[in-house]
């Protein structure tokens, strides 16, 4: 096992926090956004039952935005908070999804993508500012060392 500092994710990181503290030094607390990060992806690899270091290369390659932003609770929430679901593959994640579909937050309609919706009318997605209006799921699938906010799918509704 790697550690953490020893990691490209790590240093990528790093590498921005550094960045922004010449930038605007005091503007935001960056080595405290660091640490959190460091705590995230220790207890979501704890939680996966991987490396630490791995996951964090994992999430910093797909970043692709600032990691003020990207690192967040909206982004990395709790497991233990009943919104995330864990599945180790795939094909796991879509068994279980099933082929019912996705409910949009907003239109309440049934959509075929469970990131856009695609029933008449409806232009809503599961990445804008309001993502799902707390109707969603995050799912996170351990052989890919990901995670993705969706649509409820309709086969884990609760009516």
């Amino acid at each position: 096992m790697r550690s953490m500092e020893e990691c490209d994710g790590y240093r990528s990181l790093l590498a921005a926090v550094e960045k922004d503290e010449l930038k605007s030094p005091g503007h935001h607390d960056y080595r405290g956004k660091l640490q959190w990060v460091i705590e995230r992806v220790k207890y979501y690899a704890d939680k996966m039952g991987v490396d630490a270091a791995d996951l964090l290369d994992a999430w910093e390659k797909q970043r692709n935005y600032w990691y003020m932003n990207y690192y967040q609770d909206c982004n990395q929430p709790l497991i233990d908070e009943g919104k995330v679901r864990v599945f180790s593959t795939v094909d796991d994640l879509m068994s279980a999804i099933g082929d019912k579909g996705f409910r949009c937050p907003k239109c309440d309609g049934v959509s075929r993508d469970p990131y856009c919706c695609t029933c008449e009318g409806c232009d809503w997605t599961a990445f804008g500012l309001f993502r799902t209006l707390g109707k969603g799921v995050t799912v996170v699938v351990v052989e890919k060392l990901q995670s993705n906010h969706i649509f409820m799918p309709i086969a884990w509704e609760e009516r």
